[in-house]
């Protein structure tokens, strides 16, 4: 399956959108057990004033002025958030760019795919509450009710307990359209 997921992404072209004020990159990892695809995700840290405070997440952050790319801010951080270094795995490619006309704050989110099959090191408490890989096919698609934000939102579910909405969701449904049936 990551070699078909590989093949997708080399076929497609990516939006990029041009650096807003703000940067990040996150990184989607991807690890092929007997069962098919996982998803490696987190639990961002409860913190004030964070407004993706307690979400489920891909690891990364924002660009620093160090990095020389978008790949290196997302390795870096990754790195830091969970201790797995993408450079031991494989890089499949990109998916679009999330920007500013829907994310506040002019900031532009790249989605780097790579496929890696490790387990995370020592969690950043400041950012990670937890870290796990989740298969794929036990991912549920669903609108759900936000605690604390007005309406329903699509969203994907696990176990009934972990929430994958807003950003994280988006991403995730482009990742949907490329993946093998």
């Amino acid at each position: 399956m990551v070699e078909q997921m590989a093949a997708a992404l080399e076929r497609l072209r990516p939006v990029r959108l041009e650096p807003a004020e703000r940067h990040a990159a996150v990184a989607l990892m991807l690890r092929e057990r007997a069962k098919g695809l996982e998803l490696f995700v987190i639990k961002r840290a409860e913190k004030a004033g964070d407004p993706w405070s307690g979400h489920m997440a891909l690891p990364g952050g924002r660009r620093e002025p160090g990095d020389e790319s978008i790949y290196d801010t997302a390795r870096r951080e990754t790195l830091e958030e969970v201790g797995i270094d993408l450079a031991s795995g494989r890089f499949l490619g990109r998916l679009d760019d999330v920007g500013p006309s829907t994310i506040p704050g002019s900031l532009v989110v790249s989605t780097l795919v790579v496929a890696i099959d490790a387990e995370p090191g020592a969690l950043d408490a400041r950012e990670v509450a937890e870290a796990f890989w989740i298969p794929l096919e036990q991912l549920v698609n669903k609108t759900v009710e936000i605690p604390d934000f007005p309406g329903s939102w699509p969203a994907f579910t696990y176990k009934d307990r972990y929430i994958i909405w807003g950003l994280t969701h988006r991403i995730l449904a482009q990742l949907w359209t490329l993946v093998p049936a």
